[in-house]
């Protein structure tokens, strides 16, 4: 059983290639491609930042994995034996489940609570700490703060809470950057300002959605455009050519290996 969000669609999906494609010759009496996948969504569809024509194709897409989805439910409780879900009209059912993977958000760092307490700056309810326009701590423009812990507080005294993924922090710390060179050049710094280049969510082998400024892929496609998106951003032409080969050869034998701990009850403790 998987936790949705984005990352939770993406790994439901991975999961379910490893069971039924990798895993399917590693054993001689089980079979990995009878096990049960389900992902649970509190929403009334998958990928919600992206466009509902695009989400009911993610779906599909994960259908044809063998991936159940469950949604408009919320999880309420997880452990050893299962989950427990609670639909919105407060009904509970309860999920049978060996294993459980968390992918719906967790809270901030606990550093933006350490800041927040220092400074007085306002929290949300998952640890945000609200920084001001141009990303320094209120009453400290000596301190920045930047990624996934913080809400930045709009030209309205609103705070704006962007998603927790890597391009964010990335202009984030680009902005911090030259923000502390026009102070040294004796510049004001402009606020942050976020530019949305677009969303990508693979599903599974040539299977993604794309929603790139108002132009919406899906299937093979999609999952080509995600590949040259992540090999543009890899440090180096040397990482890319690497990583572009190692993709190609996996792709064309299928050649995705696998560790396994099948019996962790007789796992001895190192050094023994």
């Amino acid at each position: 059983m998987v936790g949705a969000g984005p990352t939770g669609v993406e790994m439901a999906g991975q999961i379910a290639e490893l069971a039924r494609d990798t895993l399917r010759g590693d054993f001689r009496s089980a079979d990995p491609g009878s096990g049960r996948i389900l992902l649970v969504e509190a929403a009334d569809r998958v990928l919600t930042a992206f466009p509902p024509s695009l989400s009911a194709k993610a779906e599909r897409s994960l259908q044809k994995l063998g991936v159940t989805t469950v949604l408009g439910g919320t999880v309420v409780d997880v452990d050893v034996t299962g989950v427990t879900i609670e639909a919105a009209n407060g009904a509970r059912r309860r999920i049978p489940a060996r294993t459980v993977v968390w992918a719906a958000g967790v809270t901030a760092s606990g550093l933006a609570s350490a800041l927040a307490g220092l400074t007085g700056a306002e929290q949300d309810r998952a640890g945000r700490v609200t920084v001001e326009a141009d990303l320094t701590l209120p009453g400290h423009p000596e301190v920045f703060a930047l990624g996934d812990m913080v809400r930045v507080r709009g030209r309205d005294g609103t705070a704006v809470t962007f998603p927790g993924v890597a391009p964010v922090a990335m202009q984030q710390g680009r902005h911090a950057a030259r923000a502390v060179l026009a102070r040294l050049q004796g510049r004001a710094a402009p606020p942050f300002r976020y530019r949305d280049k677009g969303n990508l969510a693979t599903i599974g082998r040539a299977a993604a959605v794309a929603d790139i400024k108002g132009l919406k892929l899906s299937g093979y496609l999609a999952w080509v455009t995600w590949l040259v998106v992540h090999l543009f951003y890899l440090v180096g032409f040397q990482n890319r050519l690497l990583v572009f080969i190692r993709w190609s050869v996996s792709f064309a034998t299928r050649g995705r290996g696998a560790r396994l701990i099948t019996n962790p009850a007789n796992a001895q403790p190192a050094g023994r």
